[in-house]
């Protein structure tokens, strides 16, 4: 059994620190999203190194190489905010202001230079077998404040992606390219590690000699392994990162007010322009470039769709590709025009998309629609 464990302990440090250096060295695309990502799983490795270490006496044969890493869930959380707002942010940079974030760690560094690496050795090793035997309150509220410090972390990166969904949807009129699902994977994903670190932490420090905690810590490994290796098979097909241009403008535009006599003209003109140029077919369609072709700015342009309609720009455009669909299956000059011919003429790139603002704008399916209709 021990010998299980540790396998799967050392499978899983390794996957981790080969997936961190692989984002490092192997992918092409956004470099600062995917080298904080990387800097996340290596950190994550090498904690779980660390506390392996720990357990199997290591650290008591060569005290000088504790506590070095045991600091680095200090880490985790910035690096995850990091991590969303390279991929949420167009141009984003880390500047100064964003090192901040990390001095939780850096004043833990060195608090542990004071309090035990320049203490001599048989001090080091009473002090690892105090802090492997008998963690002591200290170590228990260290702890509760990690991960209370990962949660808020977790929670806001949340709220930042919640955010970006609803502005790509009043600057962008095809999201089907957009794929947020790495952001998805790697929060939700690391949350429920960190509830079931928060878990095996309580029942240590109340219960260290439960039989319980063997089969917490084994979940909690296969977990991470099912994690880890989730991630590399995503990597390994995908992109891990995705950065939309958007503009600089992150008004709100919730609040329906009433149109100046001006502001109704430019909406009336805009409305001709979709029905006689129909820039709406254009696939990749975005907010500024319907505000060039108004030879106005974006935010104004938006503001005029938000207030003048009550609908992001995302649905606005769709609702002119799902009005000429509907044409063109009612006066299909081919009676063998396909509904899949008919979405890509209309301006549409996924089928699912398609068949979504189709029901959302009609009550009803492309298909249900055309045998309406014949």
């Amino acid at each position: 059994m021990l010998k299980s464990v540790e396998f799967l302990v050392g499978l899983v440090i390794f996957l981790f620190l080969f997936f961190g250096l692989f984002l490092f060295f192997f992918q092409k695309g956004n470099r600062l999203s995917k080298n904080l990502l990387g800097c996340f799983f290596v950190a994550l490795g090498l904690a779980v190194a660390d506390v392996f270490l720990l357990k199997n006496g290591t650290y008591f044969q060569s005290p000088q190489y504790a506590y070095f890493l045991n600091s680095l869930p200090l880490v985790y959380g910035p690096l995850l905010w990091l991590f969303t707002q390279s991929v949420v942010k167009s141009e984003f940079k880390i500047k100064r202001s964003d090192l901040v974030h990390f001095i939780p760690y850096t004043v833990m560094m060195i608090s542990l230079v004071f309090l035990y690496h320049i203490q001599h050795i048989e001090f080091k090793r009473e002090f690892l077998r105090r802090a492997l035997e008998d963690p002591g309150p200290y170590a228990s509220t260290f702890s509760f404040i990690v991960f209370i410090s990962i949660g808020v972390y977790i929670y806001y990166s949340h709220q930042s992606i919640q955010k970006y969904r609803t502005r790509i949807r009043e600057e962008v009129s095809n999201i089907d390219y957009i794929n947020l699902e790495w952001l998805d994977f790697t929060l939700l994903g690391f949350m429920v590690i960190l509830i079931l670190s928060f878990a095996v932490q309580i029942v240590f420090t109340l219960f260290p000699t439960n039989d319980g905690l063997n089969l917490l810590i084994l979940i909690l490994l296969f977990v991470m392994l099912i994690f880890i290796m989730s991630a590399i098979i995503k990597g390994l097909r995908s992109d891990v990162s995705f950065i939309a241009s958007l503009s600089q403008n992150e008004g709100d535009h919730k609040i329906i007010k009433t149109l100046t006599t001006e502001e109704l003209d430019k909406l009336r003109r805009l409305k001709e322009i979709m029905q006689s140029d129909k820039p709406f077919l254009n696939p990749s369609l975005s907010l500024q470039d319907l505000a060039n072709l108004m030879k106005l700015s974006a935010r104004e342009l938006s503001y005029l769709i938000n207030q003048g309609e009550g609908n992001s720009f995302f649905d606005f455009v769709n609702s002119y590709r799902i009005q000429y669909a509907q044409d063109k299956i009612i006066h299909a000059e081919d009676k063998k025009q396909t509904i899949l011919e008919v979405m890509y003429a209309s301006g549409f790139n996924s089928k699912s998309s398609f068949n979504t603002a189709f029901k959302k704008h009609s009550g009803h399916t492309p298909t249900q629609w055309k045998k309406l209709n014949n």
